[in-house]
C-alpha cells in the first residue's frame, strides 16, 4: 500500500499540476484552445476510466494495467511539453488523460485489495489525499521553476513511477 501511495503522489500530483497550470503552460494558445486542451484531457480521462478498469477485471489483473498505463502516459507528457501546435496539443492531451486518469480506478480497486479488511473508503481517501498534497506541492514548484522544467520534472518523475509501478505485488492473487 505504500508503494502504491507514493505512486498516486507523483502521478495524481501531476496531474493536478498541469491541469490546475493548463493555461499558463500553453501561453501560445487563447483561453478557448486551453480549454478544450483541458476538456480534452478530462474526456481521454473518461474514457479510460471506462476501459482500462474493464481491462484489469477481465484479466482479472491489476500490476500490469498499471504498469502499463504508467508507462503511456509518457508519450501524453512528452507531447504535452514538447509540442506547441493546437492539433498535437490536444492528441497529447487526450493519451495523458486517457492514461492518467483512467488508471485512477485500477488504482483505488488495487489499494482497497491491498488494505483489506480496512474499508475501501479509507484507503482511497489517504490516496486522494497523497494526491491533493503534491499536486499542491507541483503547482508552487510548476511556478517556481518555471514550465519546462517542471515538465521536464514531471517526465522524470513519470519514468520513476514506471520503474517503482514494477515492484507492486499482485493484489488479485489473495482474492483468486
Amino acid at each position: 500500500m505504500q508503494l502504491l501511495l507514493l505512486l498516486f503522489f507523483i502521478g495524481l500530483g501531476i496531474f493536478n499540476a498541469v491541469s490546475t497550470c493548463i493555461n499558463q503552460i500553453y501561453r501560445n494558445l487563447t483561453m478557448e484552445e486551453t480549454g478544450m486542451v483541458g476538456g480534452i484531457m478530462l474526456l481521454g480521462g473518461i474514457f479510460g476510466a471506462v476501459i482500462l478498469p474493464a481491462i484489469s477485471d477481465k484479466m482479472r489483473k491489476r500490476k500490469p494495467v498499471v504498469v502499463t498505463s504508467i508507462t503511456l502516459i509518457i508519450p501524453g507528457l512528452l507531447g504535452m511539453t514538447l509540442f506547441t501546435e493546437f492539433v498535437p496539443v490536444l492528441i497529447s492531451a487526450f493519451v495523458f488523460g486517457f492514461f492518467i486518469m483512467g488508471v485512477g480506478p485500477v488504482g483505488f480497486q488495487f489499494g482497497a485489495e491491498k488494505s483489506y479488511p480496512a474499508p475501501e473508503s479509507v484507503s482511497q481517501g489517504i490516496i486522494l489525499l497523497m494526491g491533493q498534497i503534491s499536486g499542491i506541492i507541483f503547482i508552487f514548484g510548476l511556478n517556481k521553476l518555471g514550465v519546462t522544467v517542471a515538465m521536464t520534472t514531471f517526465i522524470v518523475l513519470t519514468l520513476f513511477n514506471v520503474f517503482l509501478s514494477t515492484r507492486l505485488k499482485e493484489s488479485m492473487d489473495k482474492f483468486l
